[in-house]
């Protein structure tokens, strides 16, 4: 049953029914869209089942059944404040809370922040003990300047919080934000709740004076001085957690925000020796060992990074999540060998297997070992890493020449979601497109695009391919497309621009685009490469040269060193040119871009 439907169906005809129920599904936002105001803010723990408000003994009269199908077919026909309002009445009239909670879904959807604000106030009202209402009211009222009046339904929300999820990876349950109280979890759940607003003054302050309230507890001083870290506030966390740490000094979770808050201050020597001794005074403190070796590791002190991995693999032998994280360090390190031991370890455990062998898998495809590494990703069979894993199997088999095989297997992943299905359709035309097989991958393109016609992925994707084929009318159409809805949109201003500069004489228009592009995104290698040949297209040699260097400083590929020997060349500076192709050959010997620059260049030079 539609949950927004809430009264007697006695009365009502099958028929009716089904058009309410019609109305409530065609208007719910979808696929990522706001459901309700506690939904946008997104915090970290799924509530419980929640208690069922008790509901109002009223009849569905024809005029109440009239006014419900009004509000609907307005919300379908995108008069959502109207709706929304309707709704409120209708809640109003009836007491009926989820009547309020779709008043407030529809407000929040369409941005109206004051009718939001009254839904919410009708909804807590009419269901106190749900936590999505509340969480939503404290959203909005932050969002309209009412901080202090959202202190009251903190409390609540501290009362109710839910119990935390379990965690997704080893590395959340090792992040240093375990408690042991109840408390302690629902401080955190309302420091989440409030950092994922954007006014991050204004959700600071809030969380400020909610700490203030609770002076004397420890949990409290730390989730704000979380919270103050994750804002900037440095000075203000420091003091926090350090308040914590008068009330439990031997507080892990304390002793790693100081050392991370340290290391954020700048003095990471200091943070690294405080760490380091409050491991040797709880050396059985794993999380805090674990702590203090992501410090060596990012301080680049192998070394002693590996050393603490040891220590920890020796006293949790049996501990999947503690050798998985270790793992994941081993290979931040560039150990891929210790890598490897430690991920068999946690295999044996049974545990986090799927995600063990997706590593596996990437520490062989590194080491070119391309059977080993498509016989471990074939055994990812679910979990975040599953897409991927399968894309990169079929990436494996066409750098094998093998794109029958590779072809076949891209038609036996299973998408779990619109996204992943997109990805995958994507994938499909890629593959075709690196075998020139251009006609096939543009009907995949086409095809897609029939459905999602205003898919900036899609567009751009095809975008790509048609400049391959010379089709530049619809390279433009698709990007200025994108650019129509996503003015920023750094990559497509780039690729348009680049294209621009590079397959027409549209050299002031390439400018202002890729000008735009670097302006959003200064140091993406591509972009600065875009500048550069718009400038030597220009006659502006010396100020590509500025760029190219740049750019192949960021990024020494093929293409890149293509455009910067060849302004090199025409520069004058032939040896400098010959040295960057000669480099650029080593790495990628079969880049068509480069091997065309080259021969137009320098076809008398076999060295090349």
């Amino acid at each position: 049953m539609c949950k927004y439907v809430v009264f007697s169906m006695r009365l009502v005809s099958k028929f009716t029914v089904a058009a309410l129920l019609a109305g409530c599904v065609a208007t719910a936002p979808r696929d990522g869209a706001v459901t309700t105001a506690a939904q946008a803010a997104e915090p970290p723990a799924a509530p419980p089942a929640p208690k069922v408000a008790p509901l109002p003994n009223v009849a569905l009269t024809p005029e109440l059944l009239y006014q419900l199908l009004i509000a609907e077919i307005t919300a379908q026909r995108g008069g959502m404040g109207a709706a929304s309002v309707d709704y409120l009445n209708l809640a109003r009239s009836t007491r009926d809370p989820r009547l309020a909670e779709r008043a407030a879904q529809i407000a929040v959807f369409s941005g109206d922040t004051q009718k939001a604000l009254a839904a919410l106030r009708l909804w807590v009202e009419l269901d106190p003990e749900n936590l999505d209402a509340r969480q939503g009211l404290v959203v909005f009222l932050l969002r309209n300047d009412q901080g202090d009046a959202a202190l009251e339904h903190l409390e609540k929300l501290l009362a109710a919080a839910p119990a935390p999820s379990p965690a997704k990876s080893p590395a959340d349950a090792n992040s240093g934000l375990e408690f042991n109280t109840p408390q302690g979890h629902g401080f955190m759940f309302i420091a989440a709740l409030l950092g994922r607003e954007q006014n991050k003054a204004a959700a600071l302050r809030l969380m400020g004076k909610f700490a203030a309230a609770h002076k004397d507890n420890p949990d409290a001083l730390f989730a704000y001085g979380n919270l103050a870290m994750t804002h900037g506030d440095l000075g203000a966390a420091r003091t926090a957690v350090e308040q914590a740490l008068q009330h439990k000094p031997d507080w892990a979770n304390a002793v790693a925000l100081r050392a991370r808050i340290l290391q954020l201050q700048g003095d990471s020597s200091a943070a690294l020796a405080y760490l380091g001794d409050a491991v040797k005074n709880r050396p059985q403190d794993m999380m805090l060992r674990l702590g203090y070796a992501r410090l060596l590791v990012e301080a680049q002190r192998t070394d002693e990074a590996r050393a603490q991995f040891a220590a920890m693999a020796e006293q949790m032998a049996d501990n999947a999540d503690v050798l998985f994280s270790i793992a994941l360090l081993s290979m931040q390190i560039k150990q891929p060998d210790d890598a490897v031991n430690y991920l068999k370890q946690v295999i044996k455990l049974d545990k986090f297997t799927a995600e063990s062998h997706y590593y596996l898998g990437q520490i062989a495809e590194n080491k070119k070992q391309y059977r080993e590494a498509i016989d471990f990703y074939k055994i990812v069979d679910r979990g975040d890493a599953y897409l991927d894993a399968q894309l990169r199997i079929v990436g494996l088999l066409a750098r094998q020449d093998d794109v029958a095989a590779a072809r076949a297997h891209l038609r036996t992943i299973q998408a779990r979601d619109p996204q992943q299905a997109k990805l995958i359709t994507m994938a499909e035309a890629d593959l075709l497109r690196e075998e020139k097989q251009y006609t096939a991958a543009m009907e995949v393109y086409n095809n897609a695009l029939s459905e999602q016609p205003k898919d900036n992925l899609l567009l751009y994707g095809r975008a790509m391919l048609a400049e391959k084929m010379d089709r530049l009318d619809i390279l433009e159409q698709d990007l200025r497309s994108i650019l129509e809805r996503e003015p920023d949109n750094a990559r497509a201003l780039n690729a348009l621009g680049y294209t621009l500069a590079d397959r027409t004489t549209r050299y002031e228009e390439a400018l202002a685009l890729i000008k735009r592009a670097l302006e959003l995104n200064p140091q993406d290698a591509a972009t600065l490469d875009s500048m550069g040949w718009v400038q030597y297209r220009l006659g502006h040699n010396k100020e590509a040269l500025d760029y190219l260097q740049k750019a192949y400083a960021l990024d020494p590929n093929a293409e890149i060193a293509a455009h910067l020997g060849e302004v090199l060349w025409v520069s004058g500076d032939r040896e400098g040119a010959r040295k960057i192709w000669q480099e650029a050959l080593h790495a990628d010997p079969k880049d068509e871009i480069l091997l065309g620059t080259v021969k137009r260049f320098d076809n008398s030079s076999p060295g090349l």
